[in-house]
């Protein structure tokens, strides 16, 4: 039930329709540089118009360029100032040609509601820093098809007086096929329908989420908006007490967590969030998508058993075929 109010606010929040470059008058061009990959591809969003302001989060529906499918074990992004999060979702539905799917950047939280036969896409890759590289340990690796089918999900504020066209780019970084013991997937799970930050005040949230099948976290970090003083995960393996495994006391730059070996959770265990957020201003502030509402949520990449590839349900998590995106975790405390 949480998960089906969450996704309904999600498919409302969709603004008006996107500015196209040279629409406004006189623009600021968000520039930025990022040399090719030798191995791999790089990819540019496509242009579009934020006005002075304006908080916005566009969709882009967009196919891989490689012709062959690829393992990839390493990214790097480069988005301008004002900059949010960026995310890149893989298409699960069953449209093949692109003639069904929007031509440019469009405005949708998420991207829910762009693909035409499922409400939100698939979770790709997860990224909140917007000057960021990661690469995976080794012998661990993302698989994209040929031309594979995602959507492109830049979140940008922009804070001067001049509509601003941002520049946003990104490398993925290949690597052979016989490298690759363990796939991952992108992994983002919280909770949105407990926040509840009053006028001037302070609120501490606990939820926790149980892991409907068996996986290995290789990659996790929080991820709140500008009110978040404090946030940390805990791990509850079997029927033992939550361990603290992750703390951060900044949510523009909260550091990833990379546990030696990965991280195991068998079905059944329990992974912890809590977000701490002192709100000061004059209203009421509750899950949004925005810069000025808050969240509660931890981002990373995990892998499954080898043969373990069936559809994933139950957990607070959206049905799935690769990827978890579960948005209904159980407040425990306060």
């Amino acid at each position: 039930m949480r998960t089906a109010v969450v996704l309904a606010a999600l498919l409302a929040a969709a603004g008006a329709a996107v500015k196209p470059p040279g629409a406004g008058g006189k623009e600021l061009v968000g520039a930025t540089h990022l040399a090719k990959p030798k191995r791999g591809f790089q990819m540019r969003v496509g242009a579009y118009t934020v006005a002075p302001g304006q908080d916005l989060e566009v969709c882009e529906y967009r196919r891989f360029p490689n012709a062959k499918p690829m393992y990839v074990n390493g990214m790097k992004l480069r988005m301008p100032a004002g900059a949010h999060h960026f995310v890149i979702w893989r298409y699960g539905g069953n449209v093949q040609g692109d003639s069904g799917f929007p031509d440019h950047p469009v405005p949708a939280v998420g991207c829910a509601g762009v693909p035409p036969d499922e409400p939100i896409p698939q979770v790709l890759i997860p990224i909140q820093t917007p000057d960021s590289r990661f690469r995976f340990p080794k012998g661990i690796a993302l698989r994209i098809d040929a031309h594979q089918q995602v959507f492109l999900n830049p979140h940008m504020r922009n804070l001067s007086t001049e509509p601003l066209v941002p520049d946003i780019r990104f490398n993925m970084y290949r690597t052979p096929s016989r490298s690759v013991k363990h796939v991952a997937e992108g992994l983002i799970v919280g909770n949105a329908s407990d926040i509840d930050i009053p006028a001037g005040g302070d609120q501490t949230l606990t939820a926790e989420w149980t892991a409907p099948v068996d996986l290995t976290l290789v990659e996790l970090a929080t991820h709140q908006h500008r009110l978040g003083v404090y946030a940390n995960i805990e791990i509850a393996q079997g029927s033992g007490a939550p361990v603290l495994m992750y703390e951060n006391h900044d949510w523009q730059h909260p550091p990833s967590f990379w546990p030696l070996g990965g991280l195991r959770l068998a079905k059944g265990d329990r992974m912890r969030i809590t977000c701490q957020w002192h709100n000061t201003d004059d209203h009421t502030v509750r899950f949004g998508p925005k810069t000025t509402d808050e969240m509660c949520f931890i981002l990373g990449f995990y892998y499954r058993d080898p043969g373990d590839t069936a559809p994933v349900t139950g957990g607070g998590c959206l049905p799935a075929k690769e990827g978890l995106l579960c948005l209904g975790a159980r407040k425990v405390s306060p």
